[in-house]
């Protein structure tokens, strides 16, 4: 099979925690072909979807992970799995990459599919399952915000396109500062975020569980650094071990159906003391972590489950 990452630039890969370079890694391991494009070059000549493709060699070396061949200009529908992993924010950029992609044949597959990137936003997804999520408002206005928030002691405010814990702020509603700081994350109203009823927990990390086709594979914990209050890896978090409880296997089971029907074959849900907060499908992460800690190559029955 041959497998096409649409990915940020290689040279930004830390190839000994990211995950896209571990897909391709099992990729290349199991005799596949892997190839890597970014989406500004992706073009439409006329009614084929093109785009520069680097046939990539993949070494499990996270100082020499690659070794790339020149570019050649050729047709998307020749490979047989697309992988959409570049990074968000799912911009107007993102967008039109997916608009892009839906013009491919049906033979082809694209992880994820294309549509169900650009309807499900990654805080409001998870929303779908008001059960299973912690109280939430999604507003951006000032008044309305201030109201919710004084029902609870505390509450976690971040902008609706976020990513990597960027923006997210900690409030109550008696902090002095507080219209300064509703102003900035709301933009003075013209910008909408989700106020979420903070909980406790999140003190003990927040659980990544990763799900291949609706089921879940494993999980990771991540644990704030020393003086920070998120745990996101990419503000200085740790990942440690993990297991699954009956909560996160209930959670998992809500999501399952919908998950598969709309074509998202791998994604990482995010859960807090037992609620879930996002539903990550445009590039999960932690892949790495969970089969070092699992000692189990989920990386590898990934691919596997493509073939």
């Amino acid at each position: 099979m041959k497998h096409a990452f649409i990915m940020d630039p290689l040279e930004r890969v830390k190839a000994y925690k990211d995950t896209s370079y571990f897909l391709m890694l099992a990729a290349e391991r199991r005799g596949h072909e892997v190839f890597y494009l970014n989406a500004v070059d992706l073009a439409l000549d006329h009614d084929r979807v093109m785009a520069p493709l680097q046939r990539l060699h993949v070494n499990d070396n996270a100082d020499n992970p690659f070794v790339v061949e020149t570019a050649k200009w050729q047709a998307l529908d020749t490979v047989d799995v697309v992988w959409i992993r570049t990074d968000p924010p799912v911009d107007r950029s993102y967008i039109y990459t997916t608009l892009l992609l839906d013009l491919l044949p049906e033979h082809i597959r694209v992880v994820n599919r294309p549509s169900t990137i650009r309807d499900w936003n990654e805080k409001l997804a998870a929303l779908r399952y008001p059960d299973w999520t912690p109280r939430t408002l999604v507003a951006r206005d000032n008044g309305r915000i201030r109201a919710f928030t004084e029902k609870f002691p505390r509450v976690t405010i971040k902008p609706i396109d976020g990513h990597g814990g960027t923006g997210i702020i900690f409030v109550t509603a008696t902090d002095s500062d507080f219209d300064a700081k509703l102003n900035e994350a709301t933009r003075r109203g013209r910008h909408w975020v989700i106020v979420q009823e903070y909980l406790k927990a999140a003190r003990d990390g927040d659980k990544r569980i990763l799900l291949l086709d609706g089921q879940p594979l494993g999980a990771i914990l991540r644990l704030h650094a020393d003086g920070v209050e998120l745990n996101n890896l990419d503000q200085g978090g740790t990942a440690v071990a993990s297991s699954l409880t009956d909560r996160d296997r209930a959670i998992c089971q809500a999501l399952s159906n919908d998950l598969r029907v709309h074509g998202v074959v791998f994604a990482g849900i995010d859960v807090i003391g037992g609620m879930l907060i996002e539903v990550n499908i445009t590039s999960p992460t932690g892949l790495q972590e969970m089969t070092r800690f699992d000692g189990r190559p989920y990386h590898e029955e990934i691919i596997a489950s493509l073939e």
